[in-house]
């Protein structure tokens, strides 16, 4: 199956209204947040409205990479399904809620989650587009966009760089 244009400009408009009606909410209920790099209000702060700017082109892009990848004519690679991917970013989604809300409440696990993501990155190809855009959509409420759209791409850079190492690792063994 594949990712129609339809579908990503659905998608996109859908995520524009949703943070457009979160900061909505914000300014009417006490002000826009802002968030500070490293949590210290002496570092510069970045409110919430940016992220309504930028999260809709951050998500089209995602969908447009995740759309060439699947939708490639000469190769049909079953792990690049269109269920495939909701799949990996469900599952995305459902760790960043999982760490926003241990964030929102106190609860010290995030070390011993993100520790199980950098040990899976190695196994999984946790650098793809679907997973990067699950994270940041899963954690935006929390954290804003802009802070998981950066976090989110270091992240995705490592993961890429421990993935490639694992298969390079693996292929070294296989030729002896």
């Amino acid at each position: 199956m594949k990712l129609p244009f339809k579908l990503r400009a659905t998608l996109t408009i859908a995520v524009t209204f949703l943070v457009w009606g979160h900061v909505a909410w914000d300014y009417f209920h006490g002000g826009i947040p802002v968030h500070y790099v490293l949590q210290d209000p002496n570092m510069p702060g970045i409110p919430n409205w940016l992220g309504g700017i930028v999260l809709p082109f951050f998500t089209w892009f995602l969908l447009y990479r995740i759309h060439k990848r699947i939708d490639r004519r000469k190769i049909t690679v079953a792990s690049e399904s269109l269920r495939a991917v909701v799949l990996r970013f469900l599952a995305a989604v459902l760790i960043a809620i999982l760490i926003a809300i241990c964030f929102m409440n106190g609860i010290d696990l995030i070390d011993y989650i993100m520790g199980c993501i950098f040990i899976l990155a190695f196994f999984f190809p946790l650098y793809k587009s679907e997973y990067l855009l699950g994270w940041v959509l899963g954690s935006a409420f929390t954290f804003g966009a802009i802070i998981p759209i950066g976090f989110g791409s270091l992240l995705a850079l490592i993961f890429f760089m421990f993935y490639q190492l694992r298969k390079g690792i693996v292929g070294l063994f296989r030729r002896k």
